[in-house]
């Protein structure tokens, strides 16, 4: 059977293509049909088929996902596609955290697109993050966890050094994403979300010159491997433990990063307010738990203070990637932190 293509369009996923794409993880299924009863829409594009197998012979998976950058609005997210195959490629099994199996992953030369065929958590009844529907302190705890295996498992550049394309700062900082985000504030500002911002966090130049500042950072303290994306929305739960999806900016940068982000979006901010220094200390020691020399507690809060900036960029995201609801959520969330935790200060602008 011919090794599957990267496909350009939804259009082009067919049964014959799946079929091929699952050939190496399930020798000798043959799709016979393939019905797509599931679309969710953001920065890539993510569908769910049900899939029928010829009779007789060897079967896969009832249903899967494929995703991958199918609408011209993905261009703009520079690596991201294909970063996420070679995420499941090189990074994934080496790691012991949960997440979903992939059963095949490729990149178009041409494009730089990249698509992957992962399972249907649904079958294993999962259920996942939203904005709207935030987490107690205790859950919160457990994902701090696997953020920090993740964090401790490539700490320093371990196993990392033969890797080229895992770059400091990903995707977010080779394709200047802060700069095109900051080009739609004039639309943010007629939006509810907009509502939540205190009256220094109107000044788009200094807002701006913060989170450029903050890249910077990121880019030059390539500690370990990152999640990237580390919202909670992408989380998905099975039998309350936490694993994640959507690995499209995975990177190598500042442990912050990735706790930040999700402590902002996750928690409610009555609660970010009164668990945040447990929830940090925790964070510390399991990375100590995982062979880690932690850094002191008040270096990691500076940190901490400081990576709070990231979450801002839910003031600009567009409703095509997200919803109203969870732009505003996270808004909400975001800045109070900033202003809580003196982010701008901590930043120098």
């Amino acid at each position: 059977m011919l090794a599957a293509s990267v496909p350009a369009t939804i259009a082009d996923i067919s049964a014959d293509w799946i079929g091929r794409s699952l050939a190496g993880r399930f020798p000798g299924a043959r799709v016979a049909a393939a019905r797509m009863e599931g679309f969710v829409d953001g920065t890539a594009q993510k569908c769910r088929f049900e899939l029928d197998y010829d009779v007789g012979a060897p079967s896969g998976p009832p249903s899967l996902w494929v995703k991958g950058g199918f609408d011209p609005k993905g261009a703009s997210q520079g690596n991201a596609f294909s970063n996420e195959v070679l995420f499941y490629r090189d990074l994934a099994p080496l790691l012991d955290i949960s997440l979903p199996d992939s059963f095949y992953g490729a990149i178009d030369k041409a494009t730089n697109n990249g698509v992957v065929v992962l399972e249907d958590l649904l079958l294993r009844g999962a259920r996942f993050g939203r904005a709207t529907e935030p987490l107690t302190p205790d859950m919160a705890a457990r994902v701090l966890t696997i953020q920090a295996r993740l964090h401790a498992r490539f700490w320093s550049g371990r196993d990392t050094a033969h890797l080229d394309w895992l770059v400091p700062g990903g995707a977010i900082a080779g394709a200047g994403v802060v700069d095109q985000y900051f080009g739609l504030w004039d639309n943010a500002q007629r939006l509810p979300r907009f509502a939540f911002l205190t009256a220094e966090q109107t000044d788009r130049p200094r807002m701006q010159a913060a989170l450029n500042r903050l890249i910077d950072h990121l880019r030059d303290h390539p500690l370990c491997v990152l999640h990237g994306d580390s919202q909670g929305g992408n989380l998905f739960f099975i039998d309350d433990a936490p694993g994640y999806l959507d690995w499209q900016h995975s990177m190598i940068g500042h442990w912050a990063f990735d706790l930040a982000g999700f402590m902002m979006t996750s928690l409610t901010v009555e609660d970010r307010r009164l668990h945040e220094r447990a929830l940090l200390r925790h964070y510390l020691s399991a990375l100590t738990d995982a062979g880690v020399a932690a850094p002191a507690f008040g270096a990691a809060w500076d940190d901490y203070a400081r990576y709070a900036m990231w979450a801002f960029m839910w003031v600009m995201c567009p409703v095509e990637a997200h919803p109203e609801a969870v732009c505003s959520a996270n808004s909400e969330r975001a800045c109070a932190a900033i202003s809580d935790l003196k982010t701008l200060a901590k930043l120098g602008v």
